[in-house]
């Protein structure tokens, strides 16, 4: 499904921020993908997001990946070429993982970035918010490379 990218930013703010959040996990690092991108022309981020729902808990993964479409071998800046950006959500249900897509473009990487920023902003509002929940000692988010508050190492799939 092909979308204008600020509906797929609205969309994963708007999961970020419900009242219902519990958790937050990133794992690939939205202050650190600007720098990827500005060597590859290629970058991404993916969070998972754990929601208390009918009962329960239910794990929401997201990953986007942005990939800039230049039109040439030799790019001088990839900053200044748009390109595409898709998206997924996966819940893992009772039969499997259930994945939506949606795929919009971009009009250079000024116009990626801050759409990549109103999401880093609805992360961290959310991460402080519930590290404040768990009463521990106040920490510099700066200095965290993977940040992880209310999910269990078990729910992450990591190294499985």
């Amino acid at each position: 499904m092909v979308v204008k990218i600020s509906e797929i930013t609205s969309e994963i703010v708007s999961l970020i921020s419900r009242d219902n959040v519990v958790g937050l996990a990133t794992h690939r690092h939205l202050p650190h993908e600007k720098a990827i991108y500005m060597r590859h022309g290629v970058c991404g981020f993916a969070v998972d997001v754990m929601l208390e729902e009918d009962g329960g808990k239910n794990l929401y993964s997201i990953l986007v990946n942005a990939e800039a479409k230049p039109g040439k071998k030799i790019v001088d800046n990839w900053m200044k070429y748009g390109g595409r950006v898709t998206y997924y959500l996966t819940v893992k249900t009772e039969k499997g993982f259930k994945v939506k897509k949606k795929t919009s473009t971009y009009r250079d990487g000024e116009h990626l970035f801050k759409q990549v920023e109103e999401v880093r902003q609805a992360f961290y509002r959310k991460y402080k918010e519930l590290k404040m929940k768990q009463e521990v000692a106040p920490i510099k988010v700066e200095e965290e490379i993977f940040h992880m508050v209310g999910i269990e190492e078990r729910d992450l799939f990591l190294g499985v």
